[in-house]
């Protein structure tokens, strides 16, 4: 079991101390800018905890996504959804999403985007976004949020995305 929090400025040692690889290394910096853009009402971020108090998966929800399409619709963006390798397929992500989901929905959107990578790492996430109804916008792939042109050569790492949104019901 596990519960579902807003991150506050006591919970870096939280994040800090779970072994779940790089993406919970972040530079504290990051972390005290996302709780600067949460307080202006530009994010917010949610953090799973398990039984123990310990952090296990962390989410945000950006109101004007950094990928032009969503930005351009109005279409807020579920982003940076992490969850500790030990207790995946456990739920938590699918929560998260469901908590985003609900937030838009409180903010009158009835659409909502996700970002997923595209090698192999990325295969659990994107059979779950999938399954949760998610579908791909239509505008191909993006390299740091930025269209990739037929014949183009990128680099095939975390910043190439396929985006996926999702009809939102009330």
């Amino acid at each position: 079991m596990f519960e579902l929090k807003e991150l506050e400025d006591g919970d870096f040692r939280l994040i800090a101390a779970t072994n779940g690889g790089a993406a919970w290394k972040a530079d504290r910096g990051i972390w005290n800018r996302y709780l600067q853009e949460s307080r202006n009402g530009e994010r917010h971020i949610l953090l799973a905890l398990d039984e123990q108090g310990r952090a296990v998966g962390y989410g945000n929800l950006l109101w004007a996504s950094d990928y032009r399409a969503f930005r351009q619709a109005g279409v807020p963006e579920i982003n940076n959804l992490v969850v500790a390798s030990s207790v995946r397929r456990s739920g938590i992500a699918t929560r998260l999403i469901a908590k985003f989901e609900q937030y838009a929905l409180g903010q009158g959107k009835t659409t909502i985007g996700i970002g997923v990578g595209l090698y192999a790492d990325y295969g659990p996430a994107q059979s779950l976004y999938v399954k949760l109804g998610y579908r791909p916008d239509g505008n191909g792939v993006s390299y740091n949020y930025e269209p990739v042109p037929p014949g183009s050569n990128v680099p095939f790492d975390d910043d190439l995305v396929l985006w996926m949104t999702k009809q939102l019901k009330p």
